[in-house]
């Protein structure tokens, strides 16, 4: 199992979040670090090559993971209009 860490705009962007989507999120991140070996990760390109996108119905996750370390880092959380 991976371990989950947060950046600071990560976090304050769950923070604002409705709390049913945040639990929702959080969810979503926890299924992600118990399931990282074998997840379709899903590449971004340009600013964000390196990271990965993990969608959740109109909310997106940008992450990283290192395989070494067992964690996933998540750098930004939010709507899918203004995540990008």
């Amino acid at each position: 199992m991976y371990r989950l860490e947060f950046t600071q705009k990560a976090e304050d962007a769950l923070a604002r979040l409705d709390i049913s989507i945040a639990r929702r999120v959080r969810r979503k991140l926890e299924q992600l670090c118990e399931n990282c070996d074998t997840w379709p990760h899903k590449a971004l390109k340009g600013r964000d090559r390196g990271k990965f996108r993990l969608r959740m119905q109109d909310y997106r996750m940008i992450y990283s993971f290192n395989r070494e370390k067992r964690k996933v880092i998540v750098y930004r959380i939010g709507h899918r209009s203004n995540v990008y």
